[in-house]
């Protein structure tokens, strides 16, 4: 049922509203104020779906309630028509733009009584219900999309408690929204330790739901080849071959196995890791270039391998990073150099990350593009 509040000091104007009202509105029931204080008091006090109010009364007056109404986010939304006898088109406009949805002059016509009135506040108040269904919705869809961001979340921090003898691992995860299209894995199987970041094209719900396919698709794969450019092909041809109605869309992604102390590794269009070492001086890029996935169905990859030694550091990171405000004025080389100097200083490996996305991303700064910062050392002692 909806609820009507009728504002006028004259108790005639508004019993003739309500006697417009009651044959035309069904489903409704009926408030009145004598002024603006009395006005206020019942918005606070009932869930008031229409307010039809007088400007020129007494205490306070139809433009104070009005401006309060809407600058109050918790009635804001309350459609308000105002009936009032000023007719010059300043206090027409004035109300307007403050915010009432409508204007009618005193004293009402009987075409007005008859049939613009009634049909004008019904469909206000239908327009004010659809309004508030499709708020409940957003509200509710806004509340899942932040309880799957943190599900997602925790997904990407697991590995901050986790222990891999052998390895020491930080993971550095932020979303520009609730969900994202970044990811990494790094799974156990057979002796080998396998990993991967990728940045699925995009941010929000579709992005993040191809990134656990992908991850799926992964996780498959690994148990099948045998090597990490091999694996890239695999998952290209998979994802080439979904059957999805919209245009799929490209992403990079970094896969690199560890075996004993050698590291191979393969890219497909992702951002070149760095390896830093205790020793500046073999501190580098891990170069190796490839296509996109999802650019072509044959596709074929290289990859390169590496002799890693005790705390030897990969980092690798999501092209999110390079979407900050400190960008421009940052120079890639003397990053790395800045990076690999700061590693052989203090080699731990959140600190790494944390240092990282200092040198791209300003303090509180509101991110264009999810960012993914990984570190993972290698001990073989």
């Amino acid at each position: 049922m909806y609820t009507i509040l009728v504002v006028d000091d004259t108790l005639f104007n508004r019993k003739l509203m309500l006697e417009v009202l009651e044959t035309k509105i069904d489903n409704a029931r009926y408030l009145q104020a004598e002024d603006g204080i009395e006005a206020l008091e019942i918005v606070k006090t009932n869930e008031v779906d229409l307010v039809i109010l007088d400007l020129m009364m007494p205490n306070k007056n139809g433009y104070e309630v009005l401006k309060e109404l809407k600058n109050n986010p918790l009635y804001s939304d309350i459609p308000i028509i105002v009936n009032s006898s000023v007719t010059d088109m300043d206090s027409i406009k004035q109300t307007l733009e403050m915010g009432a949805v409508d204007y009618f002059t005193k004293p009402l016509t009987p075409e007005q009584m008859e049939v613009i009135i009634p049909l004008k506040v019904n469909n206000t108040l239908k327009y004010h219900e659809q309004n508030r269904q499709l708020k409940m919705v957003s509200r509710n869809i806004n509340n899942e999309m932040k309880m799957a961001g943190a599900f997602q979340k925790a997904l990407m921090s697991m590995y901050e408690d986790k222990l891999y003898p052998g390895l020491d691992l930080y993971v550095y995860f932020k979303a520009c929204e609730h969900l994202s299209g970044d990811f990494f894995e790094l799974v156990e199987t057979g002796g080998t330790r396998w990993f991967i970041i990728a940045d699925i094209k995009g941010h929000g719900a579709a992005a993040a739901m191809m990134s656990f396919m992908v991850r799926k698709m992964f996780n498959n794969i690994i148990r099948q080849e045998s090597q990490p450019k091999d694996v890239l092909e695999k998952i290209n041809k998979a994802y080439n071959e979904l059957k999805i109605d919209t245009e799929l869309v490209f992403f990079s992604a970094f896969i690199g196995k560890i075996q004993g102390n050698k590291l191979t590794y393969s890219n497909a269009g992702h951002p070149h890791p760095a390896l830093l070492s205790l020793d500046i001086n073999k501190g580098r890029r891990l170069d190796c270039n490839g296509h996109f996935i999802g650019f072509m169905n044959d596709t074929t990859y290289t990859e390169e391998t590496v002799v890693l030694e005790n705390e030897d550091c990969i980092l690798l990171h999501t092209d999110g990073l390079y979407q900050g405000k400190q960008t421009p004025s940052v120079n890639l080389n003397r990053a790395l150099a800045n990076m690999i100097y700061s590693y052989s200083k203090n080699p731990s490996v959140k600190d790494l990350t944390c240092t990282v996305y200092g040198e791209y991303i300003m303090p509180d700064e509101e991110l264009q593009d999810d960012i993914t910062i990984v570190a993972l050392k290698y001990k073989n002692k």
